[in-house]
């Protein structure tokens, strides 16, 4: 409980004061489309059965951030993102709707070394109403 009552604290405290010293920019599909083959790393946050359910994007690095009650342990999650993207590369974040990846975006930026961060704004669902590809999610237990 410790562990989501501080990250939600954060998370308010960005909310409220803007305080953010690093970048998060809000991205449509064009532009990820573009971000991608330039090479930037994407990470979708969504949770097993939301990737079976619609897919993902090919290039996708899958790291659930909350778990099927909502709650997270940030610290553990970024011991795992770490090896995936090194702290102060670009990282592209992804989910259903953005929503998510918009509050992660923030938290990462007040409280890491991840200063360049894309939100995709309409997320997985704005990607697939646009026509952009998707592969189906390799098994995950």
């Amino acid at each position: 409980m410790y562990v989501w009552s501080y990250s939600f604290c954060l998370l308010m405290d960005v909310i409220v004061t803007n305080n953010i010293p690093g970048k998060v920019s809000q991205i449509d599909n064009t532009r990820l489309k573009s971000l991608l083959e330039q090479g930037v790393a994407i990470v979708d946050i969504r949770r097993p059965e939301e990737w079976r359910m619609t897919g993902i994007v090919a290039e996708s690095h899958l790291l659930t951030f909350f778990d099927e009650d909502g709650g997270n342990d940030p610290a553990a999650w970024l011991a795992l993102l770490k090896p995936l993207v090194l702290p102060g590369e670009p990282l592209i974040l992804i989910c259903r709707t953005g929503y998510r990846t918009n509050l992660i975006c923030d938290l990462l930026v007040e409280t890491t070394e991840y200063q360049e961060l894309y939100n995709v704004a309409d997320g997985i669902l704005g990607w697939v109403a646009e026509g952009f590809p998707v592969t189906h999610c390799p098994t995950v237990t």
